[in-house]
């Protein structure tokens, strides 16, 4: 276990693309159409970690979700970011908003000359970003608290009597249906700060799809996006980040009904994160990282041709008792709590859209129900079980920091 200080270096840069790389306007029969503005750019937000030996970086993104098709083979892509930090050290998540490119290989875009001129210029400006990052590393403290945010999320998934629909099928939401659950409506938020007292960074980790804009014809990072705009009003904490949970099967009370909402919901979390009461310290003395993969079944049905969009990519982060664990696709929101409350640490955050994409990762109740989330289709193609596979891959993962 390494003694030394913890070095944290944070850097931002702006990955928005042409209007042509358009967006998603159907996952089921893969359409896409082209921006017509630009509402919120588009950011890659990068966190560089070092301990002795051990660096990481965390890099994340305002888009959609990237897999293994739409970058054209995950390693490759990975390996071309950074040579100052290995592939398998550099952590990929995304915000999911949905008001950015249809990047995860639903429809033709990522055969495009435009999408791929686009994504040489995402990978090159991340690497940039890892380069300012480790260059402003310093000695730092840690803190991290928790606090609630109510009204702005539910569990998405209600029972009828033909099956499964969504909530913003049923509007108004009724209070029964805010209190269904499960769903967790915690923000946990970390602060670095350097020795001097100036802020580095700050990560919000939040639940809930960022779809108060989807399928609207303008770039925005939605909620997320907001949300930093916000705290960047104030420099004391640093640069802004904000990590999606498993969101899978949470949604807010309404979808598509414009920046408006956005806003609020944004503004509303950057309130919380500038919360500093009940706050923890971490021991950043103590810092590990660990990585693993798992190739995963397919549903035939599904037609997923390529394998390597089912490869399953985790990471785990450690910083003294809190665990941070990265889980690639869209898990529903149980899996995490089921994670959480197994762990071996006193805290730990679980974060999903984790690397490559590799679809919903529904529970094995939800594949009885039916619904959207269970497909089968590009953005459903895992074969049941699944769920505890990703389970039991992410407490080994846990498991091997201590």
């Amino acid at each position: 276990m390494h003694s030394t200080p913890l070095k944290a270096g944070a850097s931002v840069v702006d990955i928005t693309p042409p209007l042509e790389v358009g967006l998603l306007t159907s996952s089921v029969r893969g359409e896409y159409g082209a921006f017509e503005s630009v509402r919120l750019p588009l950011k890659a937000r990068v966190l560089v970690l070092r301990s002795g030996h051990e660096m990481a970086a965390l890099v994340s993104m305002d888009l959609l979700a990237l897999n293994d098709t739409s970058v054209g083979g995950w390693q490759d892509f990975k390996e071309g970011m950074s040579d100052v930090i290995a592939a398998e050290r550099i952590v990929i998540t995304c915000t999911h908003t949905h008001n950015a490119p249809e990047s995860v290989g639903l429809s033709g875009l990522y055969l495009t000359e435009a999408y791929q001129a686009w994504l040489i210029r995402v990978q090159r400006a991340i690497g940039e970003g890892i380069r300012r990052a480790v260059a402003g590393l310093r000695p730092c403290s840690v803190t991290f608290g928790t606090a609630l945010l109510n009204g702005y999320s539910l569990q998405r998934r209600i029972p009828v009597a033909n099956g499964i629909i969504m909530s913003d099928a049923v509007q108004p939401i009724s209070e029964e249906l805010m209190n269904r659950g499960p769903v967790d409506r915690r923000v946990r938020t970390i602060r670095l700060t350097a020795l001097s007292g100036e802020g580095i960074a700050t990560l919000v980790h939040a639940i809930c799809h960022p779809v108060h804009e989807m399928c609207l014809p303008h770039i925005s990072a939605d909620f997320p996006g907001e949300m930093c705009l916000e705290m960047e009003r104030s420099a004391e904490g640093g640069i802004p980040f904000f990590l999606n949970g498993a969101a899978g099967d949470t949604n807010p009370p309404t979808v598509s009904l414009g920046p408006g909402y956005a806003r609020r919901h944004g503004r509303a979390l950057a309130r919380i994160a500038g919360r500093r009461d009940g706050e923890e310290a971490a021991d950043t003395a103590v810092f590990k990282a660990s990585y693993r993969e798992v190739q995963l079944s397919v549903r035939p049905e599904a037609n997923v041709l390529n394998m390597g969009d089912a490869l399953a990519r985790f990471t785990a982060l450690r910083i003294g008792t809190l665990a941070i664990l990265f889980l690639p696709g869209e898990p529903f929101v149980e899996i995490a709590l089921a994670i959480e409350r197994s762990s071996p640490f006193e805290h730990t955050i679980v974060a999903g859209f984790g690397e490559n994409n590799i679809g919903y990762i529904p529970t094995d109740a939800a594949f009885a129900q039916g619904g959207y989330e269970v497909g089968p289709g590009k953005w459903s193609f895992l074969q049941r079980g699944a769920d505890e596979v990703i389970y039991r891959t992410g407490l080994k993962l846990l498991e091997e920091l201590i």
